[in-house]
């Protein structure tokens, strides 16, 4: 998958200062204190299940932990691939998380696979407040399955870039702001999927892995997520993206999506059609899409929210 979008300016990630691996080898981060292999899949804590809420009809519900603010489209889909803006949200307790990624998925309930890839905030894992680049795959509607490479399943090819690696700059309110263009993509010749960062090959996952992705993704979403544990009686105010609604301003105040795109069964990159968005808690965070610079900027929308607020309780 090629991309003329993309800066000349490499993303770089903190490891990066202390040295590079040899060649042959990849990086692989150290297991981190809550490393339990019991709770790296979804269905299990910190629980992270997508859209098992998304389309109620009552997203306050007493027990609904996800919510999410996203754009959907269906179809049939060989990869999706968008420049995601880069930020630092903050959790409220350190078992909350903030995420901003691609879902390329097929299948329903508990035939479910998924192959996710962006950037996450989650302090349960990693022990810190920083956004880390990451990848998560099931195949068995999130009763397995797990993040980067702490089980088997994702074979990592690039020697340059660390999955749970933190990003080393970030944007800032108001001020410089960065991005990543992520994507994930089916090779037509080998069946493989794989996962790029900036146009680099990360790695893949074998088609074998998978039942219903084995062929083609009947659905893609694109945008954030928070989890939700409502600690302190009310709505959390751990943050979306920036932590800043689309209706506060867009560039430099919210966070974006740009040149977002779906690559369809034809293997033809581009834009996606009858998209249709979901926000599953509005007063709490929002998403609209950027109309105004398809010329500049492609497909894209701005995301995000503070969570708990005067109207999100």
């Amino acid at each position: 998958m090629k991309s003329n979008n993309l800066e000349a300016l490499q993303h770089t990630q903190t490891w990066h200062k202390y040295g590079s691996c040899p060649e042959g080898t990849i990086p692989v981060r150290r297991k981190g204190k809550n490393y339990n292999p019991t709770i790296l899949h979804k269905d299990d804590h910190p629980k992270l299940s997508p859209y098992r809420t998304l389309n109620t009809s009552q997203p306050n519900d007493v027990g609904i932990d996800h919510e999410y603010a996203v754009i959907e489209v269906n179809g049939n889909f060989l990869g999706a691939q968008a420049k995601i803006n880069i930020w630092k949200p903050v959790t409220e307790t350190p078992t909350e998380l903030s995420i901003s990624q691609i879902w390329v998925t097929a299948g329903d309930d508990e035939v479910k696979n998924t192959i996710e890839a962006g950037w996450m905030v989650n302090p349960y894992i990693y022990g810190d407040d920083q956004p880390r680049f990451f990848i998560f795959y099931t195949k068995d509607g999130y009763k397995s399955g797990c993040y980067n490479l702490l089980c088997d399943g994702f074979v990592q090819t690039a020697s340059d870039f660390c999955l749970g690696g933190s990003f080393s700059e970030v944007s800032t309110f108001n001020g410089v702001q960065k991005d990543a263009n992520f994507s994930i993509h089916k090779d037509q010749i080998g069946g493989q999927w794989w996962v790029q960062v900036q146009g680099n090959p990360v790695g893949y996952y074998p088609s074998s892995l998978f039942t219903k992705l084995s062929m083609t993704s009947t659905k893609i979403h694109f945008g954030g997520e928070i989890l939700n544990n409502k600690s302190k009686g009310r709505h959390t105010s751990t943050q979306m993206g920036s932590g800043h609604f689309p209706s506060e301003g867009r560039l430099k105040t919210s966070s974006y999506f740009n040149w977002v795109q779906v690559v369809d069964e034809n293997n033809v990159t581009k834009d996606p059609e009858n998209v249709e968005i979901r926000v599953t808690n509005p007063t709490c965070y929002g998403l609209e899409i950027d109309n105004n610079h398809h010329d500049t900027n492609g497909y894209g929308f701005y995301y995000g929210g503070p969570g708990y607020n005067d109207k999100c309780q």
